[in-house]
């Protein structure tokens, strides 16, 4: 009787967690067609040749939550349009990945220094490029660190947020690289 009663139970569960899907699914492409900007955010499978790696990151399958996604495709997305007439506003393309480390945000600070990123061709900077989640009012984000780079007509813009987590003592590092044509200077 009671593995009757199981299967029974799971055909009704699978109807309903198929849905679900679908809803999700549905409702991520129309949230993402409200908000407007670039279809350009991708997941890679490995840290750019530019972006040195640190000991112990290992690759986590962590997808950006929806709200996270919609805000940089609505940000992000629509920076070229910030640019005047007549001067490039495309967007460029938004790529991602996500690490997992047992080190804390202050290791990932520690290791994304100036020096290290001026080192594979990011801009030199007299300050640190990294602040502290909290000394900004956001104590879930243990870090957030920002590098530009430009290489004749291509610019690059680099996040990296740490985000540590209490209860599994691990640390999820989040890279966001968004590359665009260069908006030329005047001489």
């Amino acid at each position: 009787m009671k593995r009757n009663l199981l299967i029974a139970w799971i055909a009704l569960l699978m109807p309903a967690l198929l849905a679900c899907s679908v809803i999700d699914t549905v409702v991520n492409q129309a949230a993402s067609k409200a908000v407007g900007g670039s279809d350009n955010l991708t997941v890679i499978s490995q840290l750019w040749s530019d972006v040195p790696r640190m000991d112990g990151l290992t690759p986590s399958q962590m997808d950006l939550p929806l709200p996270v996604k919609l805000l940089m495709r609505a940000v992000l997305g629509n920076l070229g349009r910030l640019n005047k007439p007549g001067e490039n506003q495309t967007t460029g393309n938004i790529d991602w990945i996500v690490f997992t480390t047992a080190k804390t945000s202050d290791d990932v600070k520690n290791f994304y220094t100036n020096a290290r990123m001026t080192a594979q061709g990011w801009q030199a900077s007299q300050n640190s490029t990294c602040v502290s989640g909290s000394a900004q009012g956001v104590a879930q984000v243990g870090v957030f660190c920002a590098f530009r780079k430009r290489a004749g007509s291509q610019e690059s813009d680099l996040l990296i947020v740490a985000a540590s987590d209490d209860q599994t003592k691990q640390t999820d590092v989040f890279f966001l690289r968004l590359d665009y044509a260069a908006t030329p200077t005047p001489n």
